[in-house]
């Protein structure tokens, strides 16, 4: 026999422990995701696969990076490495944080879930779309490794969901952090005077 302190314990811990899990999306419930904008792409972004979303604060550069990179930042009291999104998927990429020709630079930043030392620069953040459940079929889907609109980006955007009418390709956040990883890892194993 468990005493009253041994089960007021096990409630307890039973209710601290329901708010620590993540919350279990419902099998009907539609995927979300941010209507975003990077350079000229309008994309969508699954939440699901962000940690967070945080405004756009100073970027430091770093010269000789990997492509995409514009510099560090830090985020609550770490650095995370910051790349272009826009150049990665096949956009119109970014001369530069330092340099005036850049144009504005970028408001947010999403953090990657499965690789939070990682952030993509965006310029804007348009609004909040459903997915198609899975299953469902989305609007289009990219054809040998190309997305919609045939600039090569296939393995980051691979399916199109109509918004308001215009159709957005879906990105596939953890194929850009690999891709960006794999990058990073190859720079950093070419001998010093190549890079």
């Amino acid at each position: 026999m468990t005493s009253l302190a041994d089960r007021l314990a096990a409630l307890r811990d039973a209710f601290d422990a329901s708010f620590a899990a993540p919350a279990l999306p419902c099998a009907d419930e539609p995927a979300r995701a941010l209507a975003i904008r990077a350079g000229d792409r309008r994309l969508l972004a699954r939440i699901d696969e962000l940690a967070a979303v945080e405004p756009c604060r100073r970027i430091v550069p770093l010269a000789g990076g990997p492509p995409g990179l514009l510099g560090l930042a830090g985020l609550r009291g770490r650095l995370v490495a910051v790349y272009d999104l826009a150049a990665l998927v096949g956009g119109r990429p970014r001369a530069g944080v330092a340099d005036a020709a850049a144009g504005p630079a970028p408001r947010w930043l999403l953090v990657c879930a499965e690789s939070p030392d990682v952030a993509l620069a965006i310029d804007e953040i348009e609004g909040h779309a459903s997915l198609p459940r899975a299953g469902e079929a989305p609007r289009g889907r990219a054809r040998d490794g190309e997305d919609e609109r045939g600039d090569g980006a296939g393995e980051h955007v691979q399916e199109a969901v109509d918004v308001d009418g215009a159709p957005r390709g879906v990105l596939r956040v953890s194929a850009v952090a690999a891709t960006v990883l794999r990058r990073a890892q190859r720079g950093a194993e070419r001998p010093r005077g190549e890079r």
